[in-house]
């Protein structure tokens, strides 16, 4: 069981429900929202628009590959 994102995203890539690179990603998108979270004053509006626009399709990507593995769980 993992016991965190980080652990999760690992555990999936060695099950091959998403790719190493979507992986490393996914991980650098979690530390930065806890930066966002616990340390918003360090916060750099630029970054933020950046992983929005270049990042989402990611986050997507992501999305719908665990909405059809449930999907065909079920």
């Amino acid at each position: 069981m993992p016991q965190n994102s980080r652990e999760a995203f690992e555990l999936l890539t060695q099950n091959k429900l998403i790719s190493k690179e979507m992986a490393d990603k996914l991980k650098a998108m979690v530390g930065f929202i806890n930066i966002a979270v616990h340390e918003y004053q360090k916060l750099n509006l630029k970054i933020v628009e950046a992983i929005i626009e270049n990042e989402i399709e990611e986050i997507k990507d992501f999305s719908l590959k665990m909405l059809q593995k449930m999907a065909e769980n079920n």
